[in-house]
Protein backbone atom coordinates (compact mmCIF):
# COMPACT_ATOMS: atom_id res chain seq x y z
CA UNK A 1 0.00 0.00 0.00
CA UNK A 2 1.39 3.24 -0.93
CA UNK A 3 1.47 6.38 0.72
CA UNK A 4 -1.63 7.48 -1.90
CA UNK A 5 -3.63 5.01 -0.47
CA UNK A 6 -2.80 5.82 2.96
CA UNK A 7 -3.42 9.32 2.73
CA UNK A 8 -6.87 8.17 0.53
CA UNK A 9 -7.97 5.76 3.61
CA UNK A 10 -7.34 8.60 6.64
CA UNK A 11 -9.48 11.23 4.85
CA UNK A 12 -12.04 8.88 4.02
CA UNK A 13 -12.27 7.59 7.95
CA UNK A 14 -12.15 10.99 9.16
CA UNK A 15 -14.71 11.99 7.06
CA UNK A 16 -16.88 8.97 7.90
CA UNK A 17 -16.21 9.90 11.63
CA UNK A 18 -16.57 13.24 11.34
CA UNK A 19 -19.96 13.15 9.19
CA UNK A 20 -21.41 10.40 11.97
CA UNK A 21 -20.37 12.31 15.16
CA UNK A 22 -22.52 15.71 13.09
CA UNK A 23 -25.23 13.78 12.37
CA UNK A 24 -25.78 12.80 15.97
CA UNK A 25 -25.23 15.80 17.23
CA UNK A 26 -28.17 17.42 14.99
CA UNK A 27 -30.04 14.39 16.12
CA UNK A 28 -29.15 14.55 19.58
CA UNK A 29 -30.67 18.32 19.48
CA UNK A 30 -33.47 17.27 17.70
CA UNK A 31 -34.56 15.09 20.35
CA UNK A 32 -34.05 17.36 22.94
CA UNK A 33 -36.46 19.86 21.05
CA UNK A 34 -39.26 17.60 20.45
CA UNK A 35 -39.16 16.17 23.88
CA UNK A 36 -39.52 19.93 25.25
CA UNK A 37 -36.42 19.60 27.80
CA UNK A 38 -34.85 22.89 26.63
CA UNK A 39 -36.91 25.07 28.23
CA UNK A 40 -35.63 28.76 28.99
CA UNK A 41 -34.64 28.95 32.14
CA UNK A 42 -35.02 26.10 33.57
CA UNK A 43 -32.27 23.69 35.20
CA UNK A 44 -33.13 20.12 35.98
CA UNK A 45 -30.05 18.08 37.60
CA UNK A 46 -31.80 14.96 38.63
CA UNK A 47 -35.27 13.80 38.75
CA UNK A 48 -36.33 10.92 41.16
CA UNK A 49 -39.92 10.57 41.56
CA UNK A 50 -40.84 13.48 40.65
CA UNK A 51 -38.77 15.21 43.05
CA UNK A 52 -36.13 17.60 41.74
CA UNK A 53 -32.84 18.08 43.12
CA UNK A 54 -32.27 22.07 43.03
CA UNK A 55 -28.91 22.98 41.73
CA UNK A 56 -27.95 25.11 44.86
CA UNK A 57 -24.74 27.31 43.04
CA UNK A 58 -22.42 26.75 40.41
CA UNK A 59 -19.41 24.07 40.98
CA UNK A 60 -16.71 25.13 43.09
CA UNK A 61 -13.06 24.08 41.77
CA UNK A 62 -12.58 20.46 41.59
CA UNK A 63 -16.29 20.03 42.29
CA UNK A 64 -17.25 17.65 39.63
CA UNK A 65 -20.43 16.07 40.83
CA UNK A 66 -23.03 16.77 43.34
CA UNK A 67 -24.74 14.27 45.35
CA UNK A 68 -27.98 15.09 46.42
CA UNK A 69 -29.63 13.13 49.67
CA UNK A 70 -30.47 9.56 48.56
CA UNK A 71 -33.66 9.58 50.59
CA UNK A 72 -36.37 11.22 48.85
CA UNK A 73 -38.46 13.39 51.35
CA UNK A 74 -42.11 12.78 51.61
CA UNK A 75 -44.44 15.24 51.56
CA UNK A 76 -46.89 14.66 55.05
Amino acid sequence: MNNKQKGLAAVSIFLVLFSGGWYANEFNKRTIHEKGLDRPGTITVQELDNHIVPMTGPFEPREYIRIGSRIPKRAE
